[in-house]
């Protein structure tokens, strides 16, 4: 595999980029699919209808059509200019958002309904019980799904390569390309994928097991 090492820098841009799409879809999934799980329990039949629509949308529909809707078509409609970098951000953070309430909903579901009652009984209004009581505790309770989630984006990142983001995948398609190593190029872009994403797991995995609670387990 020495030949790649001349494309080292190219594949290291890439993998930056695939990283970085990757921890902001994952925690911008996290930050709004609380808000929609928090939505979805306590927001009412319309908002949980609403919420349940957008997440039929992007659990029901390919990643692919996603980029391409919010590439092509929502520029349009909307008279804005959007590079393809931020279209990927956005589209994985939404995409995520749509898999992460369920886990974070099934997460606050485990949680006792005992602790809510005695939190309200306490004084706290619904919310400070939510934010004080119940996602502490679901917030560790998803740490196993959560690293799944992540597993799914990080590897989902080589979708970029069809709204032209020159991601790590995509930098390995041009280097094949060019070079005609293609079983060699795409080995060490998959080993690279198998470093990263176990690594990150083994830290998730080692965090989990600090702080899980014992008494409730939500299976991913």
């Amino acid at each position: 595999m020495y030949f790649l090492m001349k494309y080292l820098p190219m594949i290291l841009r890439g993998f930056v980029l695939t990283v970085q799409v990757t921890f902001f879809g994952v925690l911008m999934g996290l930050a709004l699919g609380i808000l929609l799980a928090i939505g979805d329990l306590y927001g009412g039949r319309v908002i949980s209808t609403v919420i349940k629509l957008y997440v039929e949308f992007f659990r029901g529909s390919p990643l692919i059509v996603q980029l391409f809707i919010f590439y092509y078509s929502v520029p349009n409609l909307l008279g804005i200019l959007l590079d393809s970098f931020t279209v990927g951000l956005a589209v994985f953070a939404l995409n995520s958002a749509a898999y992460q309430k369920g886990y974070i909903k099934g997460a606050m579901e485990s949680v006792f309904e005992d602790q809510m009652t005695a939190a309200l009984s306490l004084g706290l209004t619904r919310a400070q019980a939510i934010r004080h009581v119940v996602l502490p505790q679901a917030l560790r309770i998803v740490i196993p799904a959560w690293s799944n989630e992540f597993c799914s984006l990080a590897k989902s990142t080589a979708a970029l390569l069809v709204i032209a983001v020159p991601e790590l995948t995509s930098a390995l398609k041009a280097i094949s390309s060019w070079t005609w190593r293609v079983l060699e190029t795409y080995a060490f872009g998959a080993l690279i994928y198998l470093v990263w994403i176990s690594a990150v797991m083994k830290v998730l995995d080692v965090i989990y097991n600090k702080v899980k609670i014992h008494e409730i387990e939500v299976t991913a």
